[in-house]
């Protein structure tokens, strides 16, 4: 479960969007995760970590698409976001205190990359609305490359790399957070 889920899915689905409100499709998505959870522990595993849902509202393509030609971003997702971490947090209490011995962490990604794009100068980046690949807008995956249109020279300036997901920069410092967040884990 995550973004993908959301922006991917829900919200450009009418099949999905039109028969669930983002909180009924929040408890479609922790219940499977919740299920996951119980098979990895009934497979073994004892040591897991989570991350929550990032600031879905900020990601550039979701501020082109939902963002009513706004270039902030969009109030609405980042709710929907909150309210699923904060189910995701609860149930992986509830979860912990149920399964013995198990080690799960929520990995908190939505305040870190709120942080980077709301204050990006603070990091050290220049750009945070658009990404460096194409236009920045909409591109991902194969759309986007070294040699796709419109790229950008130094992607270390841009808080994202295509229109869903942090650059290798921006990636650094949320991966350092994460780690102190989640060193029991590897302890």
């Amino acid at each position: 479960a995550g973004s993908s889920d959301f922006v991917q899915n829900y919200y450009i689905n009418p099949l999905l969007y039109k028969v669930y409100t983002p909180d009924q499709f929040s408890d479609i998505l922790v219940l499977s995760y919740a299920k996951f959870i119980q098979d990895l522990y009934e497979l073994g595993a004892r040591k897991i970590g989570v991350t929550t849902l990032p600031p879905i509202g900020c990601l550039p393509a979701t501020i082109t698409i939902f963002g009513s030609d706004s270039n902030e971003c969009v109030a609405k997702l980042n709710r929907d976001a909150i309210s699923f971490n904060n189910k995701l947090n609860v149930t992986s209490q509830k979860i912990q205190t149920r399964l013995s011995g198990l080690n799960l962490v929520v990995l908190d990604i939505y305040q870190p990359l709120y942080d980077l794009v709301t204050k990006p100068a603070a990091n050290g980046f220049i750009e945070a609305r658009r990404a460096c690949c194409g236009t920045g807008l909409l591109e991902t995956s194969i759309l986007c490359n070294a040699k796709s249109e419109g790229t950008c020279a130094n992607a270390s300036e841009y808080v994202f790399w295509d229109g869903f997901h942090p650059s290798e920069a921006a990636n650094k410092i949320l991966s350092d957070d994460l780690l102190i967040s989640g060193i029991s884990l590897i302890s």
